[in-house]
């Protein structure tokens, strides 16, 4: 395995790793994250634009975050994804659009499965948009969804000395779930309850560290192991299906 594994003594709770090489799939696209960070921050506004927008049609109008506690929720989860404030601004005042969320999951050799959030007017568009790109790149979209996910909350931090026991101690403070240290790339990933994530993260970087990513994500229950050549086949399929205007976001199994 690559890693090493145990759980702290003081919080069972929270499970603590240490990445021993930087090969590990959750390492691997750092570099990428950073360089889509532009696309990604451009599709998060989106998404949270029109679940603000929602929100506030369901509440009858109401767009004060302090009277309406699910819209105070969905703000506080854009801006700890540093969705920008502007654009959590004009939502509030904008009425909502004719589009829906909806969720796919695509199918790829190796047991891969691709779970895919989209943002449409109406179901059969999304499909009609995701089946153009199967079509001419291989994968098959799932008539249901089969493989469990779960909504986490994940922060990205640089580190420079901290060791692990420190950022152990510093999860169990925080809320946070999961700790994973890569010594090589000096960065640690929290994995948070989704309802935990604005918090952990306010408390993470109050301690002084700098947030590489966070988001909201979709992690499997049971990953996937598929070969280095299906790993490269459906990270190109993934990268063009982000590139969709249709799709927000594009989660993984391994």
């Amino acid at each position: 395995s690559a890693f090493g594994t145990r759980v702290c003594n003081l919080c069972e709770n929270v499970l603590i790793r240490q990445v021993r090489h930087a090969g590990h799939n959750k390492w691997s696209n750092i570099k990428h994250i950073k360089a889509a960070k532009d696309l990604q921050n451009s599709k998060l506004a989106s998404q949270f634009s029109h679940r603000i927008r929602v929100c506030v049609k369901d509440h009858g109008g109401d767009a004060n975050p302090e009277t309406n506690a699910k819209l105070k929720k969905i703000m506080a989860e854009a801006a700890s994804a540093n969705v920008p404030k502007s654009s959590l601004q004009a939502a509030l005042k904008n009425k909502p659009d004719d589009r829906s969320e909806f969720q796919f999951e695509v199918g790829l050799p190796g047991g891969i499965s691709l779970f895919v959030e989209t943002l449409c007017s109406t179901r059969n568009g999304a499909i009609n948009v995701l089946n153009g790109v199967l079509k001419k790149k291989g994968g098959s979209l799932e008539t249901r969804l089969k493989t469990k996910f779960d909504k986490k909350g994940i922060i990205i931090v640089e580190v420079q000395d901290q060791n692990l026991e420190y950022l152990e101690e510093m999860a169990i403070e925080a809320g946070a779930e999961e700790v994973d240290l890569n010594t090589e790339e000096k960065m640690a990933e929290f994995t948070t309850d989704v309802n935990d994530f604005p918090n952990v993260k306010e408390f993470i970087e109050g301690k002084g560290f700098s947030c590489v990513d966070a988001t909201i994500s979709y992690l499997p229950e049971l990953p996937a192991d598929p070969s280095n050549v299906e790993r490269k086949v459906a990270e190109n399929l993934k990268e063009i299906l982000e590139g969709l205007d249709v799709v927000m976001a594009v989660h993984r199994n391994y």
